[in-house]
């Protein structure tokens, strides 16, 4: 059984020792984040802690050699395409923008009184 089958093996040997050295590396990321916190998180959780905490998003990105935080965050969620789903990311991120819930209602009614 494969571990990694969603992500597109290439055919060139030197890409393939690259892939999987980024996969190995990223694993145990997660696997250090799960034991320095103590805890079993998952992937959202630990993406969370990557957007929430700059030292943590600095060490990801030592450890899996990213010049850029855009390609860090690129490539983790290409590992894990349904991390966008997120109910507790997509609340950060709303958040962090000013957007809440509520702020969405008021507008989504001033909206309709205008027409």
């Amino acid at each position: 059984m494969r571990i990694f089958e969603h992500i597109e093996i290439k055919s060139d040997p030197s890409q393939r020792i690259v892939q999987y050295e980024f996969k190995e590396r990223f694993l145990c990321f997660c696997s250090l984040i799960c034991i320095l916190y103590n805890k079993k998180h998952n992937l959202a959780n630990i993406f969370l802690l990557l957007l929430k905490e700059k030292k943590i998003m600095e060490l990801y990105m030592l450890v899996c050699d990213f010049d850029t935080e855009y390609a860090a965050l690129k490539n983790f969620l290409e590992y894990d395409s349904t991390l966008h789903k997120s109910k507790y990311i997509k609340k950060y991120l709303n958040a962090k923008n000013g957007i809440t819930a509520k702020k969405r209602k008021k507008k989504a009614k001033r909206s309709s009184r205008k027409k």
